[in-house]
């Protein structure tokens, strides 16, 4: 299995391609990159439903005709822009805390897109081989998930950013969901795994960081 990771401009969220044998999943996409038509998209999932890791959804969707995969709660919120965030996303870039914005490229406000497949509370498959478990991770935001891969690569969405302090307090995030079910659920998670975050670079997981988050 490989795993590549890219960086978009929208507030360097990062979008991740695994590969297997000519098949790919798709995690957080964003439309600047082409697809170079020699894999199959089987999947494309969504670890929330911020602007800046669903901007990609119709573009990938359209060229490669995979379903996208999210929480429940994540599928009934990409539908408005007033709610993925992209009506206010100039004003979400200023919000936030843990990136600085130097510039905001041009972007489509009223941005929306959907999902075909979705689950409540947990969900697992096989895919090429590998067990993929996905899970709610309420407290970022209400759509928030955690995706696992053979118990040893995790991504994170925004629920475990190193060195960023976890950030519940933007619309429709909730610090109560964050420390009742998604703290536990994170604490749960085998020390060494490779942790693959909505932002900036990877990291080795050790539950004791999660201990120091509130």
């Amino acid at each position: 299995m490989e795993i590549y990771k890219y960086e978009s401009n929208l507030l360097s969220s990062n979008m991740y391609i695994i590969q297997q044998d000519g098949h790919a999943i798709i995690i957080d996409p964003f439309e600047d990159l082409k697809n170079d038509g020699k894999k199959i998209i089987d999947k494309i999932i969504l670890t929330h439903e911020h602007f800046d890791h669903i901007s990609g959804v119709n573009y990938w969707k359209t060229i490669s005709g995979a379903p996208v995969l999210c929480s429940k709660k994540c599928a009934e919120l990409i539908i408005d822009s007033s709610k993925n965030m992209a009506k206010y996303f100039r004003s979400f870039c200023k919000y936030q805390t843990w990136i600085q914005i130097d510039e905001i490229p041009e972007f489509d406000k009223d941005y929306v897109c959907s999902a075909d497949e979705v689950f409540e509370d947990n969900f697992e498959f096989q895919w090429e081989g590998h067990k993929i478990s996905l899970f709610e991770l309420p407290g970022h935001s209400i759509g928030s998930i955690g995706i696992l891969i053979d118990d040893t690569h995790f991504f994170s969405g925004d629920s475990l950013i190193e060195g960023v302090d976890h950030e519940s307090n933007i619309p429709v995030g909730s610090i109560e969901s964050w420390i009742k079910i998604s703290k536990p659920r994170l604490q749960s998670l085998p020390d060494g795994i490779m942790v693959h975050p909505g932002h900036f670079r990877e990291f080795l997981y050790k539950s004791e960081y999660i201990n120091i988050l509130t």
